[in-house]
């Protein structure tokens, strides 16, 4: 059977995936997680991409032209875009096409062309000297117990908090900038708009949650909601089995009250500041509510806009619900691969290596 011709934004997708990880097959994963459905082969992923660097499209075009040639390019255009630039990094794609009067595509050629990068900005936890260390030790412990219990990645609960705002977050996808250096752009948001904290649990067999938090989060109420309704959920979904949870070094967590529970219910089979297992700081590269539920909810949910903060949760809830088993399956299957990563750049982080 034929496969199906991919779409002009599936075309798009697997581009701009492709930019991102270099590796077709981390593009392949995210294309099933964002399509849900058989992502394209490696083939056809690299010929996209020699596609677009031949031609600067991903849409079918005709080789053999008639009339003037192309000068969209022209040393003149060229310095007029590079110009641009210098004064203001941050312009999009977009709006260099406009104040020059060429195309996107090219656009994208002039920067290709003169060695200019892109630096998408990211949130980044500065870490400490001993940092590294703990987070390495970390990941070599979570290794061991994989190859000791090949089902380890299907006993743990990852677990976390995030707050939601109604002004929404910044979209990192959108805020490109441009020079002939990667400039590390850091960037600021507002954190007064009205919003709402949300609590969720991650694992191979499902999302425990979400929990919606209205206040500022203390060990009492953290405590409350682990008795209410965190331990009782975990319970439904694991019934009779071992598990392991998780919590990061967040003051809540490792209030006393809090330790002394999981102490009690869950002896050297939790991971956390002051738990049997140590939780590295200032590492949310290592779980996979950071590096993968909260921003694939966020997308999710600002596309719909909310204005109220009952639409918020409402739209968080729903959601929640559309995510598959077959995709947390998938995540919890990569933190592995993850965790190597991080023991190969001995403990430092390494999502935001050049």
């Amino acid at each position: 059977m034929m496969a199906a011709r991919l779409s002009f934004e599936q075309r798009k997708f697997i581009l701009k995936c492709y930019w991102k990880f270099e590796n077709t097959v981390e593009v392949q994963g995210q294309f099933r997680r964002e399509f849900q459905t058989a992502p394209p082969t490696r083939l056809t992923i690299t010929r996209i991409r020699d596609k677009f660097e031949a031609d600067g499209t991903v849409q079918n075009v005709h080789r053999k032209r008639s009339g003037r040639p192309r000068t969209s390019t022209s040393p003149t255009k060229q310095e007029r875009v590079l110009e641009m630039y210098h004064q203001s990094p941050g312009k999009s794609v977009r709006q260099a096409s406009r104040d020059a009067g060429i195309s996107k595509s090219s656009v994208h050629r002039i920067l290709k062309r003169c060695h200019w990068k892109s630096d998408i900005p990211r949130l980044v936890h500065a870490i400490s000297e001993d940092d590294p260390d703990r987070r390495a030790e970390f990941c070599k412990w979570y290794l061991a117990r994989c190859v000791e219990d090949a089902h380890f990645p299907t006993k743990i609960v990852w677990s976390d908090e995030a707050t939601f705002k109604l002004n929404g977050w910044v979209n990192r996808h959108n805020c490109t900038y441009c020079g002939p250096e990667s400039p590390h752009v850091a960037v600021e948001h507002s954190v007064n708009s009205p919003g709402v904290t949300v609590w969720c649990g991650l694992s191979s067999r499902g999302l425990i949650g979400p929990f919606f938090l209205d206040a500022t989060v203390t060990g009492p109420m953290y405590l409350n909601l682990l008795r209410q309704s965190v331990m009782p959920r975990i319970r439904e979904v694991f019934e009779d089995e071992e598990f392991y949870f998780q919590q990061d070094g967040a003051p809540p967590h490792y209030h006393c009250d809090v330790t002394s529970y999981l102490d009690e219910i869950l002896p050297n089979r939790w991971v956390g500041r002051r738990g049997s297992v140590e939780y590295p700081p200032r590492s949310p590269d290592l779980t996979p509510l950071d590096f993968f539920l909260w921003g694939h909810l966020k997308d999710k949910v600002y596309a719909t806009k909310p204005a109220a903060v009952a639409a918020l949760r409402i739209a968080i809830e729903r959601e929640c619900t559309q995510i598959s088993n077959e995709m947390l399956l998938d995540v919890c299957g990569s933190i592995a691969s993850r965790y190597q990563q991080c023991l190969d750049h001995n403990g430092h982080q390494f999502e935001n290596r050049h």
